[in-house]
């Protein structure tokens, strides 16, 4: 539990760096777009590949990543009925509000929180691939059919997530792992160092452009415009339903369905953390495309970030 707290006040001391370079104006506001970017397309890719290459695959296919895969399409099937029935939302507003009570950044922070919490970042990957290869497409199919402001190009849509570099940095790791390719016997070794190099900053560059992205985010409810009811129902009644999904009902499915698959104790933090983990920038990117409950989706990954550390904490000290 101690070497949990510690570990999250070091990357707590990261992130505040990152806040105070925008706060203080030595970087520009947006800085935090470019860092993101150099770790999805650069950084995080090659941390994916070098983990994955040498990681012990029965761990990244397990009873307890099962757990986790299932945990998230429960909360999201589950939040969408309740935004879609309870709520009263369009199919549209119920989709950006189901994806912000249980799609999970597993990438910006399930990564560092991965190999802090559970020492080890190749367990997040079956939580990548069920984002990438299923959730996406299947959001863009729903949202061009409803709202028709997507790209008409069915193609267009189902290739999504091929021209994800985090995808290829999952099939690349994976293939080198069953192929016995030991990467830093490859061409003298330099391909690896180039990788590890670039896998290193990784994780500090997501903590510092976390901090930024923060520190220019517009504080929650403030700009959402008035709380106007929705056939009947107020629009700040969905964002904190998405939060509190988020936060308490996603990890209380974790534990259900562990427990139920025999997970118990440590085995059960898998799961749990990963249903921990905050709403995803992803989910603001989809609601702006499609010009569908931007503040509500803006909202809940500002308030679930923000939240989410004691309830990493609460399970790692019950279940360690």
């Amino acid at each position: 539990m101690a070497d949990v707290v510690a570990g999250l006040a070091v990357f707590g001391a990261v992130i505040a760096v990152g806040w105070l370079l925008v706060r203080t104006r030595a970087v520009p506001a947006d800085a935090d777009g470019v860092l993101t970017r150099v770790c999805f397309f650069a950084a995080t890719p090659a941390l994916l590949v070098t983990t994955l290459s040498r990681a012990d695959l029965t761990a990244v296919v397990s009873r307890a990543t099962a757990v986790a895969v299932a945990a998230e399409l429960a909360a999201i099937i589950s939040a969408w009925c309740l935004h879609r029935l309870a709520l009263r939302r369009t199919i549209a507003e119920a989709t950006i509000g189901a994806l912000a009570s249980g799609y999970v950044n597993a990438a910006n922070l399930g990564i560092p929180v991965a190999v802090l919490v559970l020492g080890d970042a190749a367990t997040i990957a079956p939580i990548l691939l069920l984002q990438l290869l299923v959730l996406t497409p299947v959001t863009f199919t729903v949202l061009d059919a409803v709202t028709r402001r997507g790209n008409p190009s069915r193609l267009a849509t189902l290739t999504v997530p091929l021209r994800n570099p985090l995808l290829w940095g999952v099939v690349a790791g994976t293939a080198a792992n069953l192929g016995g390719v030991r990467l830093e016997h490859w061409c003298g070794g330099y391909p690896a160092q180039g990788l590890e190099m670039l896998g290193r900053v990784a994780v500090p560059l997501m903590m510092l452009a976390l901090g930024m992205s923060l520190a220019g985010a517009p504080r929650p409810l403030r700009n959402s415009g008035p709380d106007e009811p929705v056939r009947g129902v107020s629009r700040r009644s969905g964002l904190w339903a998405a939060v509190a999904w988020k936060l308490a009902v996603m990890p209380a499915l974790a534990v259900a369905v562990g427990m139920a698959a025999g997970l118990g104790g440590s085995q059960l933090l898998v799961p749990v953390v990963t249903a921990a983990l905050p709403t995803a920038q992803n989910v603001f990117m989809y609601a702006s495309r499609y010009g569908v409950a931007k503040d509500l989706a803006r909202d809940a990954v500002l308030l679930t970030t923000a939240g989410f550390v004691p309830v990493v904490l609460l399970a790692a000290a019950i279940l360690r």
